[in-house]
């Protein structure tokens, strides 16, 4: 078994050619996340951590975008003010369908789709195991883009999620490609039942964990599961939040709407403990600097620079996005982080 084995960065060039909309309708996205904050600063407040359960202090360490986030005094998660209750999920995840959340994750090119941003993470988790897997589950599976990716690897690949539009987008797409339809709607309930419940060697949560009402109801399931290892992906508190709550005209890519919490290098530790597993991989990269660009290029647009200064800026500027990108990378200050862990004997 490879141990401990730390990956660093990947290039910005597909998050340029996909992430455009957010440069060219900052307004538009910014307009979005202040109705969704909204809509999270009417639940109740917050009274526990999400990740360790420890009583949160009532003090505010910082506010961004009309909400107030406090670190957690025994495992230093970023919590948000507000409680993720279960008509804020709803609202959020599975009313119409899931069909307003879907549309962020929903491509017209899913092969493309699913080449350029899951395959490369299929392939990381594979090749952080010493031995190959029969089978996998993957929460949370959205448009299965991951199912897809393992599928193509000959990993046996199923997935749950909560969102029936998702669900029914991601099956028609595999169906075409493997001729099958791998893909499950479930509830709340049913979600941690069919963890609990699976047979095989792995699951997956990319991009999942911070999206859960009661993640330690997942720490809990994975335990009582038959699953060895854990696959998951979570933001990270890094440069991108302090960017966000400097720049207040700018789209909060990293905490709003169904990002209520961070997750910090302490608090991810104390994840895997609860867990009962302990970390065999890891693929640290993020977007921070590329958010620093964005900002920096809307901004400068709203300032009604002439067109020779944007293009100075932009010649001097994203010519070192990737390296610059590398030095938080490395010393793990980036806003997201992949993580394959293995439960402890």
């Amino acid at each position: 078994m490879k141990s401990n084995v730390i990956k660093y960065s990947k290039s910005s060039k597909f998050y340029f050619e996909t992430k455009e909309k957010f440069f060219l309708e900052n307004s538009k996205h910014l307009k979005n996340a202040h109705a969704l904050n909204k809509l999270y600063s009417e639940q109740p407040l917050r009274k526990s951590c999400k990740v360790c359960g420890a009583h949160l202090p009532t003090k505010v360490d910082f506010n961004s975008h009309g909400i107030g986030y406090v670190f957690c005094e025994e495992c230093n998660h970023l919590n948000g003010r507000f409680d993720d209750t279960e008509k804020f999920t709803s609202d959020m995840y599975i009313s119409e369908g899931g069909a307003n959340y879907a549309v962020n994750y929903v491509d017209e090119n899913y092969k493309k789709r699913t080449s350029d941003i899951y395959t490369p993470k299929i392939d990381f988790f594979l090749n952080a195991l010493s031995s190959n897997i029969s089978s996998l589950l993957d929460v949370g599976c959205g448009g299965g883009y991951l199912v897809n990716a393992a599928l193509q690897r000959g990993v046996h690949a199923v997935g749950i999620d909560v969102s029936r539009h998702t669900v029914e987008y991601g099956n028609e797409n595999i169906a075409k490609i493997h001729g099958k339809k791998p893909l499950t709607l479930v509830d709340e309930v049913e979600f941690y039942k069919k963890i609990i419940a699976f047979k095989g060697d792995a699951i997956s949560a990319i991009g999942v964990i911070e999206h859960l009402r009661d993640p330690q109801k997942f720490f809990d399931a994975f335990k009582l599961s038959e699953a060895t290892y854990l696959f998951y992906s979570v933001p990270m508190f890094s440069l991108s939040a302090i960017l966000e709550n400097i720049f207040k005209d700018i789209f909060p890519r990293q905490l709003s709407g169904g990002h209520t919490h961070l997750f910090t290098n302490a608090s991810i530790e104390k994840m895997n403990l609860l867990c009962g597993a302990k970390v065999i991989s890891e693929w640290r990269f993020g977007t921070d600097i590329l958010d620093i660009y964005r900002s920096f290029a809307v901004s400068l647009k709203a300032n009604k620079v002439s067109d020779v200064l944007m293009q100075e800026f932009e010649n001097g500027f994203i010519g070192s996005i990737d390296k610059l990108q590398s030095t938080l990378d490395n010393t793990h200050f980036c806003s997201e982080i992949h993580s394959v862990i293995m439960k402890s004997d």
